[in-house]
């Protein structure tokens, strides 16, 4: 019997998306409910724990360190608990990211409750969720603020704590594949993991060991068990690993000089060098590495012909300029108008300030110059590892590319301009000697709901930079919020592009 240790890579991935990428909460959003009830430990009456220490890798770099402990109760059920502990460097600023989390399973091993929190520099986030019959409640709080979530499910889910309750009892052979129901509160995403048993190593001491690959949403990831259950080794496709060590070993914290600068090592190499990027009208990039549909194909807005992507901005002065109000919101998308956990449009405070901002504001491009030139003012640039939060960016004026977002897209809902959430890279003379792409996030901005096909209807805008429109180096990955985060980190680590024609 062979058991299937958790899928701790894949929430660690999701993490890191957190540190590089716009993070997002969707869905029903309800403020100040308090309904949920933390998890205990120490009110359970447990059995005896198991404990495993791994040390946590980025290439070749110690970032930090995870453990988990696994204690039965009285009930039958398991009582599952991890936390780690990240020191990364992003442009310079180095700051130490620390998690926690816990989850209960029944005697059938189904998941019941769960808790996660975060802790970074100025952010602070906690949610905790329950099943309830088809569906996952979750109450997340951040930025002062708590709002209830929601996510229909067709049978009960797993998180990352909970898999081996149900993988246990599975004897493992090349060959074996399984399918288990999975959620991740890190990434607030669900789907299908999928394994596969992949090969049989012998280790040097004769013990057999196996090597088992798990793809979540195109998020493939690797690890080496042994016949008595133990995790050796876990790898990523993007060059995060994880090792069994003792507790004193894996608590070995990398120095501030032997920081991992993440958006460094995350970058996007580039073939060619961009001469003064932020003034260009159009580029047209060659996507290597990865599928070409990976990359938004959105005329014109951006456009992906073959395995060629082209962006191309209007003019400011061929934008069109339309009332403030929208006039006629039955075809738009509900979401580009309401607030979520993290876009908290309906706050008075953001509402208040939006309206004091867009005072005397003539047109919606009026509007949007005023709500993007107020932010990029406001927000003192500072690498945050966080979840972001448009009211806490209000009260703090602190953060970087994802707070500057988060604070825009509240500002202009609250004045009832659509706007939506795109993530994907943006370019960077600073980061290596070529340049290249680093991850990024920023608004979109619909500015003529009256518009034709292949018209410029919708704008990118980049508060972060100060830009109405953002300049063509803004490539589009995703649209939306977290629950979309998934689709790119199947690309961190893979993707590069080479210029094929910039002006």
């Amino acid at each position: 019997m062979v058991r299937l240790r958790p899928l701790f890579l894949l929430e660690l991935l999701g993490l890191l998306g957190f540190l590089v990428l716009l993070v997002a909460f969707t869905l029903d959003h309800r403020s100040g409910r308090g309904t949920l009830v933390p998890i205990d430990a120490a009110a359970l009456s447990t059995g005896s724990t198991s404990e495993r220490w791994m040390g946590i890798f980025f290439e070749d770099q110690k970032v930090g360190y995870a453990v988990s402990r696994n204690t039965g109760t009285t009930d039958g059920g398991r009582l599952l608990e991890g936390r780690s502990r990240f020191r990364l460097a992003a442009f310079g600023t180095i700051q130490d990211v620390i998690t926690a989390q816990a989850a209960i399973t029944d005697a059938q091993g189904r998941l019941t409750h769960f808790d996660f929190f975060m802790l970074s520099d100025q952010v602070r986030l906690s949610a905790r969720g329950e099943v309830r019959g088809d569906e996952i409640v979750m109450e997340v709080s951040s930025g002062g603020e708590t709002s209830e979530l929601r996510f229909p499910i067709d049978q009960p889910p797993h998180v990352q704590l909970s898999l081996e309750a149900l993988i246990a009892r599975e004897t493992l052979f090349v060959g074996k594949r399984l399918e288990v129901p999975f959620f991740s509160p890190v990434t607030m995403s669900q789907g299908t993991v999928q394994y596969v048993v992949e090969d049989v190593e012998i280790l040097e001491n004769g013990e057999e060991a196996w090597w088992i690959r798990s793809d979540f949403e195109g998020v493939e990831s690797r690890e080496l068990v042994t016949s008595g259950g133990q995790t050796i080794r876990q790898e990523s496709a993007m060059g995060m690993s994880m090792v069994r060590m003792t507790a004193e070993e894996a608590q070995r914290m990398p120095t501030s000089e032997a920081a991992v600068d993440i958006i460094e090592r995350s970058a996007v190499p580039l073939k060619g060098r961009l001469p003064e990027s932020r003034s260009l009208r159009r580029l047209d990039l060659s996507i290597q590495g990865v599928e070409p549909e990976r990359i938004f194909d959105q005329p014109p807005l951006q456009r992906r012909e073959g395995s060629t992507v082209r962006v191309e901005i209007p003019l400011l002065l061929e934008l069109p300029r339309r009332p403030l109000a929208i006039a006629d919101d039955a075809a738009l998308d509900p979401a580009w108008l309401e607030p979520t956990a993290t876009v908290q449009s309906t706050h008075p405070e953001v509402v208040q300030r939006s309206a004091s901002i867009l005072a005397g504001a003539t047109d919606r491009l009026d509007a949007v110059q005023r709500l993007n030139a107020w932010v990029f003012d406001y927000v003192e640039k500072a690498p945050t590892f966080g979840v972001p939060s448009g009211l806490e960016v209000l009260r703090t004026g602190r953060g970087d590319c994802n707070e500057h977002t988060a604070l825009f897209v509240s500002l202009a809902r609250a004045a009832g301009i659509p706007t939506r959430i795109a993530a994907g890279v943006v370019y960077s003379d600073q980061i290596g000697p070529q340049g290249a792409f680093y991850y990024h996030a920023w608004p979109e901005v619909l500015i003529d709901e009256l518009a034709g096909p292949d018209t410029h209807a919708w704008i990118a805008v980049d508060p972060t930079f100060g830009q109405v429109p953002a300049d063509p180096t803004h490539i589009k990955l995703i649209e939306g919020d977290l629950d979309r985060q998934v689709e790119i980190l199947a690309v961190m680590g893979r993707l590069s592009f080479e210029l094929v024609e910039a002006r």
